[in-house]
C-alpha cells in the first residue's frame, strides 16, 4: 500500500503494478494539482517488465514511482493470472480524455517535453482543437541523449530550467524508457510540476491522429497486433519472441509461486 497515495498494488514478475481505476487516477491528479503535491506516473508494459528483470536500475526506477499503470493487455493478464487483476488496461492512449481534457476543465497548465523536433509542438495543436480551453504552457523536444544514452547534467539542468520557468501544472515526459524514467526520477524535487507523467512515443501518435488505435482494435484487444503490422521491422521480435517468452515467465511464475500478494 502506497502511503503517500495509498492504492492497492501487484507484483509483476518483480514490477509494482498498480490496481487503480481512472476515476482514482483522476482524484490524485486534482489533489496534487491543487496540494501542489508531487505525483509521478510511468507505465509498465510485458516489454518493460521483462528488461526490468534482467536490469534491476530498472526495475528499481519503475517501482519508484507513485503510480505504475498497467500498459498493456500483457500485463493486464498477469495481474488476472495472479489473482490480483487491475480494472482495465491504462496506457496513455486509453487516457487522452483523461490527461488533456481534465485539465482543460480546471484550467491547468501542461507542458509535452519529448519525441523528436516538432512532435510536441504538432501534438500540441491537436490537442488545443480536440480539447477546447487546454493551456499548452510550452513544449520541448526530447533529442538531448548522449552517445550513451543519458542526458548530460548540463543539459538537464537547463531543460529543467526551462520547464520550470512555464509553470506547468502537469508534465509529460516522453524520452523512451528507461531515459525517461531516469530523467523523471533524478530531477523529481527539482521539477515544479506537481504532476509528472512518463510517455514514451505518445505525442507521435497525437500529432498523428486523435485515434491512434482504431475503435474496432480497442474493443478486439489487438493493439499489439496493429502496431506490428504498422512497424513489422522494428516490433516483430518485441510482439513474437519476446512477449512469447513474457507469457512463458508468467505462467511459471504462477505454478511455482501461486497468486501474488499486494506489493
Amino acid at each position: 500500500m502506497d502511503r503517500q497515495w495509498p492504492h492497492d498494488t501487484v507484483d509483476v514478475l518483480g514490477v509494482r503494478v498498480s490496481r487503480v481505476d481512472v476515476p482514482k487516477l483522476r482524484s490524485f491528479v486534482e489533489k496534487a494539482v491543487k496540494g501542489r503535491t508531487k505525483l509521478t506516473v510511468t507505465f509498465a508494459n510485458p516489454d518493460y517488465v521483462l528488461k526490468a528483470q534482467k536490469d534491476r536500475e530498472l526495475r528499481d526506477l519503475m517501482n519508484g514511482f507513485d503510480l505504475n499503470l498497467p500498459d498493456g493487455w500483457g500485463v493486464v493478464l498477469a495481474a488476472r493470472i495472479f489473482g490480483r487483476p487491475v480494472p482495465g488496461r491504462m496506457a496513455n492512449d486509453d487516457l487522452t480524455d483523461d490527461l488533456f481534457g481534465q485539465p482543460a476543465e480546471h484550467g491547468w497548465r501542461v507542458f509535452l517535453f519529448g519525441n523528436a523536433p516538432g512532435v510536441a509542438e504538432a501534438a500540441s495543436e491537436n490537442v488545443q482543437k480536440w480539447y477546447p480551453g487546454l493551456n499548452i504552457a510550452g513544449t520541448l523536444h526530447g533529442h538531448w541523449a548522449d552517445d550513451e544514452g543519458r542526458l548530460p547534467a548540463e543539459t538537464a539542468e537547463r531543460l529543467v530550467a526551462e520547464i520550470n520557468e512555464a509553470s506547468p501544472d502537469i508534465l509529460h515526459v516522453g524520452l523512451g524508457t528507461p531515459l525517461q524514467q531516469r530523467f523523471v526520477t533524478d530531477y523529481r524535487d527539482r521539477l515544479t510540476a506537481p504532476v509528472v507523467i512518463t510517455c514514451g512515443a505518445y505525442f507521435e501518435h497525437l500529432a498523428e491522429r486523435r485515434e491512434y488505435y482504431p475503435a474496432w482494435v480497442l474493443k478486439l484487444r489487438v493493439g499489439f497486433l496493429y502496431r506490428l503490422a504498422r512497424e513489422p521491422r522494428r516490433l516483430w521480435r518485441r510482439y513474437t519472441v519476446e512477449l512469447g517468452s513474457y507469457l512463458v515467465r508468467v505462467l511459471a511464475h504462477r505454478i511455482r509461486h501461486g497468486k501474488s500478494p499486494a506489493a
